[in-house]
């Protein structure tokens, strides 16, 4: 039973961790696309990222506020998810399309690979971030840490 359940842990933060790294990777090929001008027909896109990022603002109120946690910690923590969310599935989103129109630029170089690199460390981060978001939300401070 044991040995399953740690499978099936396994599994699904495998799955969460390389979703997470080509999400992170298309979101550096969309910085590679902004600083080439490369953002054609963003106009058309850009109601749809913040209508994506009000259900997460949504989300994250609804989430937090039924988990009792206290409304200055909601407010500001659903304000930075949104914000970062909006900035995520822009970009996300736009080095997708620059990916699939300029395939040369991405692939033929090596290119590719520090985007994925730095995908993994942005995983890596964001994993420890949620698993740790607490502590920087509390007064407290605590000597938990030291080796």
């Amino acid at each position: 039973m044991l040995e399953e359940l740690q499978e099936r842990y396994f599994v699904r933060t495998g799955i969460l961790a390389g979703v997470s790294t080509l999400i992170m990777t298309a979101s550096f090929i969309g910085i590679l696309a902004v600083m080439e001008g490369q953002l054609t027909g963003i106009a058309s896109r850009t109601p749809w990222y913040l209508v994506f990022s009000a259900l997460v603002f949504t989300a994250t109120v609804v989430f937090l506020e039924r988990n009792d946690v206290h409304g200055r910690v909601i407010i500001g923590t659903a304000i930075a998810l949104t914000v970062v969310s909006f900035g995520l599935s822009m970009l996300t989103t736009e080095g997708v399309i620059y990916t699939v129109e300029n395939p040369e630029e991405v692939f033929v170089s090596q290119l590719v690979l520090y985007f994925l690199a730095a995908g993994l460390v942005g995983t890596g981060f964001g994993y420890w971030a949620i698993n740790h978001w607490r502590e920087f939300t509390t007064s407290q401070s605590s000597d938990n840490g030291s080796l």
